[in-house]
């Protein structure tokens, strides 16, 4: 009973210039000194010490007039209670509850009354951009990929001796590359995505006289090959973890001689913000 009246108070407390709102979210390109806004009277406070508004600092636009506009700002580092008293005051606010007798009792409890500031229209229209979130449902990234193991599957068939022409196999090939990739937000939270990608890497593969047929080399050696790819990336709280498909192509007569030329391999990755897309968004309050 007693959270459902306070509910109804901030509601009622909250509407009272709901009908002006402004859907968008802002946030100051400047610090800023503002005054604090009576809603009741409708006019700045004189007593009130300005607070000094820091950039990045998101707000709402709550109602405006024709010098300005009345705003408050967004809540944020809920274990910081300065900031907390900017978003906010406390105050009292005696609600009727039901005692173990079933009788009617006044008691009273604290809730934040959200403080509101004035914003000049100079101020605000040289001061401030429209917030875009950093997590949009969709954006372009890219980024460097690199593939510590590859999987190289085998086949079946065999020589005249037996041997099997293209035996499984794992490697760590030192290899790195750029790709691009559409990353696509999964949750609402916006820390889980999917990113399908795709891109080419600079790999150097090791290769030995038992891979490259016909005696093209004698012994063990490197060569470099350009590998594409593709892969799906899953992400969670900056997290990353990839299961990639690419090709590595060997140039020259050793390419052509390489018993896995242009055979799929697969990789699995792991990372941390591995992938970015940027942006102009400012840090979050």
């Amino acid at each position: 009973m007693k959270n459902l009246l306070v509910l109804l108070f901030l509601l009622s407390y909250s509407s009272l210039f709901s009908q002006d709102n402004d859907d968008n979210v802002y946030y100051l390109t400047r610090t800023i000194s503002l005054p604090r806004y009576n809603i009741e009277t409708a006019s700045i406070m004189d007593n009130p010490i300005p607070i000094i508004a820091q950039k990045d600092w998101r707000f709402v636009i709550d109602h405006s007039d024709t010098n300005g506009v009345i705003i408050h700002f967004l809540e944020w580092n809920k274990g910081n209670s300065k900031n907390k008293t900017i978003y906010a005051t406390k105050k009292e606010v005696t609600v009727a509850e039901s005692d173990a007798k079933g009788q009617l009792v006044n008691e009273t409890v604290l809730v934040d009354e959200i403080n509101y500031y004035y914003l000049s229209n100079a101020d605000h229209e040289n001061h401030y951009k429209v917030y875009v979130n950093e997590n949009p449902k969709f954006s372009f990234v890219t980024g460097a990929m690199t593939v510590p193991i590859k999987i190289r599957p085998g086949s079946d068939a065999v020589d005249d001796e037996g041997n099997k022409l293209r035996p499984f196999d794992f490697t760590g090939d030192v290899n790195i590359g750029l790709s691009i990739g559409l990353r696509i937000k999964v949750d609402s939270k916006g820390k889980g995505f999917l990113i399908p990608s795709a891109g080419i890497n600079l790999t150097s593969v090791s290769i030995d006289e038992t891979t490259v047929k016909n005696d093209i080399i004698s012994s063990k050696t490197n060569a470099s090959s350009l590998t594409p790819f593709v892969g799906l990336i899953g992400e969670y709280d900056n997290f990353q973890i990839a299961a990639l498909v690419g090709w590595d192509r060997l140039s020259g007569k050793t390419g052509e001689n390489w018993m896995y030329q242009g055979k799929p391999w697969f990789g699995i990755g792991l990372g941390y913000n591995v992938f970015n897309t940027s942006n102009n968004t400012p840090d979050k309050n």
